[in-house]
């Protein structure tokens, strides 16, 4: 893992052209090998027709089909990894299944090395130090069963801390524990700040970690206010690892593109321009034991071609704008981004705790929130936001349900914004 980040660091300031070179050939690498050991990659390019002569260069990437998360959720493992590979040998990694479609991901050791020398790389470039102590509150089924070796030292020690414990015990732990960093879910994070507010500051934390859903401005000031820590967000999944993250200019998102290869693409599969928002395919570029080869993540970014002026090279990203099923569909077929919604469609948000919208149908949507006091004018701030939001997705009916709180997904999330319309 050492030697991984000892390499991992000094791609940071690779040049564009050698970044792009390294890409390239991990992925003909992988290609090559799934196609001659992996039974499933060998079905489905037999079946497109590609060889893995037929890459030579990133022009011809779009001749490898894509993979959705239904192709691997349906095929029987052993058909996911190589032919002489013992499915009991490697480690299990499971998705959070927060969109319905739980996966396993198979990896090993030097896998898992690799990932946790991204990880790393990213933390010391926020400013977290060796002996830092970080808490970490996420579901805990994501919990490791023991200490790494510098932990048993006593050095780099982790507190974990279940997103399903109530708010009070959160803070509890926090205190007691005194983490130099604290990681979490987006909402996760909002709720303690919205709880305990200024409390948070006892927490004695200089940096907060957020990812797993979307920050906006709004909750990214309401959380950095509250701990009196920098956040930094960062964007990962179970299949792929870490992907992305803010560095300490906060000028967007450098990909990790040493390890993954992103493609951000329209709805005809090409190529979107920089600052345009296309779909996210994902290839990780280190585990061959599962290969995922141009996997649908089902999410959405824009990328740029920005130079950053901490002086990394690693491509940026300037947001997530979310996942393709949270996408809204105005009443005439538009798309419309949940990065919209909050403070949108109120014009305050100090009485909201918490907000969601529901698309049931093109034609109605559903506001779902959870006041922090009584309101006197409640009637006038409902109208003024259905007459906006009715604006924004046409003749729609909009209903609004008033609640003591709005549960957490099974994953422990809180997605903001869900559309329930078939795609």
């Amino acid at each position: 893992m050492l030697f991984y980040l000892y390499e991992l660091r000094r791609n940071l300031r690779l040049k564009p052209s050698e970044l792009r070179r390294l890409q390239l050939e991990r992925f003909r690498f992988l290609v090559r090998y799934a196609y001659e050991n992996v039974p499933f990659y060998r079905r489905k390019f037999t079946s497109a027709g590609v060889k893995p002569e037929d890459v030579k260069g990133f022009d011809d990437l779009g001749r490898i089909p894509t993979t959705s998360k239904f192709e691997i959720q349906a095929c029987n493992p052993k058909d996911l990894v190589g032919f002489n590979v013992n499915l009991n040998s490697l480690i299990k990694r499971t998705t959070s299944g927060s969109t319905g479609v739980p996966l396993t991901i198979y990896t090993d050791g030097r896998v898992e090395d690799f990932y946790t020398a991204v990880w790393m790389r990213t933390m010391f470039e926020c400013g977290l130090r060796v002996r830092d102590k970080m808490a970490i509150i996420a579901d805990p089924r994501t919990f490791p069963k023991g200490k790494t070796f510098l932990q048993r030292l006593g050095v780099a020690e982790r507190a974990y801390i279940s997103i399903f414990d109530p708010a009070e015990r959160q803070l509890a732990l926090l205190k007691e524990f005194r983490p130099d960093a604290v990681k979490g879910y987006t909402s996760s994070l909002i709720i303690l700040a919205e709880e305990f507010g200024k409390a948070l500051k006892d927490v004695g934390a200089r940096m907060v970690f957020s990812g797993a859903e979307l920050l906006n401005e709004t909750d990214r000031q309401l959380i950095s206010s509250a701990f009196d820590a920098e956040l930094f967000d960062f964007y990962a999944c179970t299949e792929l690892g870490w992907l992305a993250w803010e560095c300490k200019a906060h000028n967007g998102y450098h990909v990790n593109a040493d390890s993954v290869l992103l493609e951000f693409l329209d709805d005809d599969g090409e190529s979107v321009a920089p600052g345009e928002k296309g779909k996210i395919v994902g290839t990780s570029l280190f585990n061959d034991v599962m290969p995922l080869i141009r996997y649908e993540l089902e999410d959405v970014a824009v990328p740029v071609n920005d130079d950053c002026p901490c002086g990394i090279t690693l491509p940026l990203i300037r947001s997530v704008e979310g996942r393709i099923d949270d996408f809204l569909i105005a009443a005439d077929g538009r798309k419309v981004s949940p990065t919209v919604f909050f403070p949108y469609p109120f014009e305050s948000v100090e009485w909201i705790r918490q907000f969601r919208i529901i698309q049931e149908s093109q034609k109605k949507l559903i506001v779902q929130v959870v006041p922090k006091k009584a309101l006197e004018d409640r009637e006038e701030i409902v109208e003024k936001a259905k007459r906006k939001l009715c604006e924004l997705f046409g003749d729609v009916e909009v209903e609004f349900e008033f609640m003591e709180n709005i549960p957490l997904d099974s994953s422990g999330k809180l997605r903001k914004v869900i559309s329930r319309i078939n795609r």
